[in-house]
């Protein structure tokens, strides 16, 4: 009887670790969200391209720029235009998945095809 009590103890305590853990890596996660910039410079979306490679779009001011992301460099791809870019979607919510986020992959499109037809 006494085995069976201390088994069912360390099956709760199991789970309780379990659920614990769960909920503090979640709300972690959340957290990690909230803050996306600094004051001046705001990172306002990135698409990874591979391990370690990546294409983003900064704020920098009152300044855009779409720029390449690799292990050991960052190249500046081209300076997005202020009309191109909803800023008001943006800076309304921090969070990658809400509403009024501009859509990344059309902007990628069209600088490629400018770039396509420039060379």
């Amino acid at each position: 009887m006494n085995s069976v009590i201390s088994l069912a103890s360390v099956l709760i305590l199991t789970i309780l670790i379990l659920y614990l853990s769960y909920v503090f890596t979640k709300s972690l996660g959340k957290g990690i969200g909230l803050k996306r910039g600094g004051t001046h410079m705001q990172m306002l979306d990135r698409l990874p391209l591979g391990q370690d490679k990546a294409v983003a779009i900064v704020r920098l001011g009152s300044h855009y720029y779409f720029i390449g992301i690799a292990a050991s460099q960052i190249t500046l791809l081209a300076e997005i235009p202020e009309d191109d870019i909803d800023a008001e979607g943006y800076e309304s919510s921090p969070f990658p998945d809400a509403e009024g986020y501009l859509d990344f992959k059309k902007i990628l499109k069209k600088y490629t095809d400018r770039h396509r037809k420039d060379e």
